[in-house]
């Protein structure tokens, strides 16, 4: 086991979570009715997340439904139909803190930064508390933790396993879900290892794909055709991944380019299995979102986290490997 194949400690392991200063105190909401909907006796917590139809976002989702039926709570999962529209997910927000829910976590998109900090210093004043999911609020510091995995490392573990898989020589690409956030600290972690440790690789070219598949197979076009002897291509998600791994194989170059991402969603298991995508590595979305409900109902009740940041894990794997214990317990059986 290479040093970055496993991340961190799985999310049931993480530290038990207690009372520490300078967050928000509890809000009134911590029993009866939270925000006049919820059924008396449970607290509401409102997630709003990146996006809401995408395979990723489904199992953040199922996570957190499992948090509100282990802890009996009430749980809303929000997003934007897209990981594009800041706008309309900073209304999502500032309805859930008008809404004064037991509870808010916040998956800030891109485009959200800027604007979330005024929205937040609201919640903060309502006595509602905030936790970060998925991507740090780099804008502001009134979440009380964030929970996420260790985006730089993944990109460095995707680095390591492509130097392994290509000898460390050769010419390589990237195509990034976005500019800021979770998409650069991957391709940040991807580089810098390559840097460091892979001095004969060069990186010829590195394109926002916008976590779109469409957008990022027409970037993967461009650069298959201005750089056809790549060795390895890597994507940070896996719209970008998936679209890499497609125009690859379209061009019968399965054989000669390793294909390496991050995530696992259906459709990128599939084409782990087919071999079109060397390998991935994988974060524990439905963790990440369980974890963020057990620690805004943590706080709600008065015990804050002792930790800023709660890391989740992942993990590295190829269609030889899916069956091994450490993967089926992020995965399960696949």
């Amino acid at each position: 086991m290479t040093s970055f194949v496993k991340i961190a400690a799985a999310v049931a392991a993480l530290c038990t979570l207690a009372a520490c200063a300078g967050a928000p105190e509890p809000s009134g909401n911590t029993s009866g009715d939270p925000t006049g909907d919820a059924p008396a006796g449970k607290l509401k917590i409102a997630l709003i997340a990146k996006a809401n139809a995408s395979d990723y976002w489904t199992a953040v989702k199922d996570g957190a439904m499992q948090a509100a039926t282990d802890l009996k709570v009430e749980v809303t999962f929000l997003g934007p139909d897209t990981e594009s529209e800041g706008d309309k997910q900073l209304n999502q927000l500032q309805t859930a803190v008008n809404e004064k829910p037991a509870g808010i976590g916040f998956a800030p998109q891109d485009g959200a930064q800027d604007g979330a900090p005024p929205i937040l210093d609201a919640a903060k004043a309502a006595g509602i508390p905030v936790v970060a999911f998925d991507t740090p609020v780099k804008t502001s510091d009134i979440p009380i933790a964030t929970v996420a995995s260790n985006n730089k490392a993944i990109g460095a573990m995707a680095a390591e396993r492509l130097v392994e898989l290509t000898g460390g020589k050769g010419d390589i690409a990237i195509i990034a879900h976005g500019e800021v956030g979770t998409a650069a600290d991957r391709r940040d972690g991807f580089t810098e290892y390559i840097a460091e440790k892979a001095p004969e690789m060069k990186i010829v070219d590195t394109q926002n794909g916008e976590s779109d598949q469409a957008k990022s197979r027409d970037k993967a076009n461009g650069i298959l055709t201005a750089h056809p002897n790549l060795v390895g291509f890597f994507g940070t998600d896996d719209d970008s991944v998936i679209a890499i791994a497609e125009e690859v194989a379209s061009r019968n170059l399965s054989a000669q380019i390793k294909v390496i991402g991050v995530d696992a969603s259906p459709d990128e298991i599939k084409l782990v299995k087919e071999g079109k995508i060397t390998g991935a590595v994988t974060q524990n979305p439905g963790g990440i979102g369980y974890k963020t409900v057990q620690v805004l109902v943590d706080a709600a009740k008065g015990t804050m986290p002792t930790q800023k940041e709660i890391i989740s894990e992942s993990v590295w794997y190829t269609a030889d490997n899916l069956s091994s214990p450490e993967v089926v317990a992020v995965l399960g059986q696949q």
